[in-house]
């Protein structure tokens, strides 16, 4: 009698073990965060934690000692959760290799000593993390802004994973013939574990301006946050992409620029650059970090003012080209090349997500800012302003090694997330069924009246990027086509009386009668200059992030 409900338990134990895995959806917070957006973060230990998504390797955590200076209430740091090194389960595991300060944040200048690394269990959701590898920042660390002032750090940053491995393996103590200490990667501990398909990721962070909530997935991702065509590269985003090109769209049917596109802003009055730029994608990272000469061509075109202190461009708000600009149907856009195109793939941020909030303590008030940011690192980074636009994934697994980027949908999508599985083997993933222009109707005004007037080409032109056309606010060149454009209305005002005086003395002469053709709006098209495709090789400005375990560790080695 007793055999069959032991047989009953024994087969259901059975079947709960070998049950399917599926993705895993990491919860967001729905508080903000930092004083130079803010941005959306996600949540860890049921809150504790509130951290930046987009780091690879180590997972970043702000220590409690942080906080001493002042105390938890001056300290900001601590509205987002700061880590008690001395718990008791948390330790070095010991590791005597530091962690890199510059791998927190690719796209500023830090101060400060190497970070400690740790090993502790890190809860996500209802899942618990065993021995996760990270990163401990401490009291003497700083972000160091081109004036010379030192602001302190605000929120860790929670690793996506790292190519070809599911965790971290260290010596200890130094001692090559000790056991190692294996330090467990988010994606590849869920992977061994079997609770996700794969060691893989796809996220979107979603913007704050219009609502849309961020997207995190272990093991798959949500395809309504895929616009488009998905550029497909090897290794992972951290050590690189190369940037052909940056620009302006105008999507709607009025452009406030007075053009539909500009390109050729990224190399323009740059001899020195050649023909490309190699960035880095970062979660961890605020702006879009450039050279100066990049960011001066954006800002030629926008009415900004350049801070030297912050190494950031403020909006003049008084401007009613900034209220026509922020509100448009229009955007800048990022050209890159991949393995799997030949054709240059846009990624388009908004201009409505470029209006940015700076708050305290990097500045005394609120102010809104354009978040190209120069600091003469040499190193150059795409954060969270472009990945508010912007999808990345990864499939870690040595069998695919591939990571994908492509175009984010604006605020009109899906409300149930339509989610997608990647495979241990898939080297590819499939876009959604979302228009990127739809995505984004009514929340932009697409017949937003021309602030300038038109140029008659797209070719760039030499305008001249000193800090001084760039602190005038609107380029130099524009201004004069504005004069140009208002002594060329006044001619064709006098020209079209004087050909309706004629046609009305010749309509009375005659007893004959006709329709006149109706009148049509002249319109102007603009070809894109073609961009010159260079086969040579680009070498990478920026260092990659050091691999510890350059083969796939596939069996663990349990802390004793």
């Amino acid at each position: 009698m007793l055999e069959v409900p032991l047989l009953v338990v024994v087969a259901f134990s059975s079947l709960a073990m070998t049950a399917t895995p599926t993705p895993f959806e990491v919860p967001w917070s729905g508080q903000t965060i930092g004083p130079d957006g803010p941005w959306h973060v996600i949540v860890a230990e049921d809150g504790k934690y509130k951290l930046f998504p987009g780091s690879t390797w180590e997972t970043w955590l702000i220590e409690a000692n942080y906080c001493d200076v002042g105390g938890t209430e001056t300290c900001y740091a601590a509205q987002s959760g700061v880590y008690d090194k001395d718990k008791p389960q948390g330790s070095d595991g010991g590791i005597s290799m530091s962690a890199s300060l510059g791998n927190y944040m690719l796209g500023l200048n830090l101060e400060g000593d190497d970070a400690t690394r740790w090993v502790d269990n890190l809860r996500l959701d209802n899942f618990e993390v065993e021995n996760t590898s990270l990163a401990l920042l401490d009291n003497t660390q700083r972000i160091m802004y081109p004036g010379g002032k030192e602001q302190p750090f605000f929120a860790g940053c929670l690793s996506l994973g790292g190519s070809g491995s599911v965790n971290q393996s260290f010596t200890r103590d130094g001692v090559s013939s000790a056991p190692l200490t294996n330090a467990s990667l988010v994606p590849g501990y869920m992977w061994e574990q079997g609770k996700i398909p794969s060691n893989s990721f796809g996220m979107h962070i979603g913007s704050l301006q219009p609502n849309l909530a961020g997207s995190l997935w272990f093991g798959g991702y949500d395809q309504n946050r895929v616009v488009g065509e998905v550029i497909t590269l090897d290794g992972d985003f951290r050590e690189g992409i190369t940037l052909w090109d940056i620009g302006i769209d105008a999507i709607g049917s009025s452009s406030p620029f007075g053009f539909d596109s500009q390109d050729g802003l990224l190399t323009r009055d740059n001899s020195t650059m050649g023909r490309s730029l190699r960035v880095s994608i970062d979660g961890c990272s605020p702006y879009l970090s450039l050279p100066r000469s990049t960011c001066d061509n954006i800002a030629s075109y926008l009415p900004v003012k350049f801070n030297k202190s912050l190494g950031l461009y403020i909006w003049d708000t008084s401007s009613p080209e900034f209220t026509q600009i922020i509100s448009s149907a229009s955007a800048l856009y990022f050209s890159f090349i991949s393995n799997s195109n030949t054709d240059p793939v846009k990624i388009r941020v908004p201009f409505m997500h470029l209006n940015l909030t700076l708050t305290s303590p990097l500045v005394e008030s609120p102010t809104a800012y354009f978040p190209c940011h120069v600091n003469g690192k040499g190193q150059y980074v795409l954060g969270r302003a472009y990945l508010q636009d912007a999808f990345i994934g990864a499939n870690w697994d040595p069998r695919a090694a591939k990571w994908w980027m492509a175009q984010a949908p604006g605020r009109n999508i899906q409300a149930v997330p339509n989610i997608a599985t990647i495979e241990p083997t898939d080297e590819s993933i499939s876009k959604g069924g979302n228009d990127w222009e739809a995505s984004w109707d009514g929340v932009w005004n697409k017949k937003v009246g021309s602030a300038t007037t038109p140029t008659s080409s797209t070719s760039p032109t030499n305008t001249p990027t000193s800090e001084k056309t760039v602190e005038g606010g609107m380029a130099i060149g524009t201004k004069i086509g504005v004069g140009i454009g208002v002594g060329v209305g006044v001619l064709i005002t006098i020209l079209g009386a004087y050909f309706f005086w004629r046609w009305r003395r010749r309509h009375n002469q005659t007893s004959s009668t006709h329709t006149q053709s109706p009148s049509t709006e002249a319109k102007h098209t603009y070809p894109q200059e073609p961009i010159e495709m260079m086969g040579e090789s680009i070498s990478s400005e920026i260092q990659g992030v050091s691999t510890h375990n350059p083969n796939y560790a596939w069996q663990r080695h349990e802390l004793p």
